[in-house]
């Protein structure tokens, strides 16, 4: 096969030592480099390998994935808890047993047990129903955790209140706990 310089060629490639390739380009300066000689063993610039390796890229797209995950796991974590709406339902039970304590822990007031069972069945039905309207599963235990608190309470003050043991210190001792107790629930 001749090429349209001339040469002849087998299109046997095994023996390419000495094939020289002309880069000269009519109406090219004449001071640009002489023709460049290619053998098995040299590389063009074009056929050399890159600096970096494939797997570089790799790690980048793995570290980028990594981060973005670790973000979104992070976020949804927190989204859980920091929804006021989610928030206001905890708030409301909170102020309830607030209330509840205020009006059954003063001093010198005679103990009234249908009221304050009739109080007592009403926190509890309102405990029932947050957790039964409560969507996300990690937050039932929560308020299961609130409601067994608000029974404690509301037996200790049973016990107090009956014996006519109530003391300013009481109410004011059983409001901070339960002030604490929720701003720990509400992740305060």
């Amino acid at each position: 096969m001749a090429s349209q310089y001339g040469q002849q060629s087998t299109g046997d490639l095994n023996n390419c030592r000495g094939i020289k390739i002309h880069t000269k380009l009519p109406g090219s300066e004449p001071d640009e480099p002489g023709p460049q000689v290619l053998t098995r063993w040299s590389k063009s610039a074009q056929d050399r390998p890159l600096k970096r390796t494939p797997y570089e890229s790799d790690v980048v797209s793995r570290n980028v994935f990594l981060c973005a995950d670790v973000i979104f796991i992070t976020s949804c974590g927190t989204a859980t808890f920091t929804k006021t709406g989610r928030n206001a339902t905890i708030e409301s039970l909170r102020n309830f047993e607030l209330a509840f304590i205020d009006e059954f822990a003063v001093p010198g007031k005679k103990f009234n047990a249908a009221a304050f069972n009739a109080t007592v069945n009403e926190g509890n039905a309102k405990f029932q129903q947050a957790i039964a309207d409560e969507k996300f599963t990690a937050r039932r235990p929560v308020l299961g955790n609130l409601k067994g608190q608000f029974d404690a309470d509301a037996a200790h003050l049973r016990s107090k209140a009956s014996r006519g043991k109530i003391t300013p210190a009481l109410g004011t001792e059983m409001k901070n706990d339960i002030n604490k107790t929720y701003d720990h629930a509400l992740g305060r």
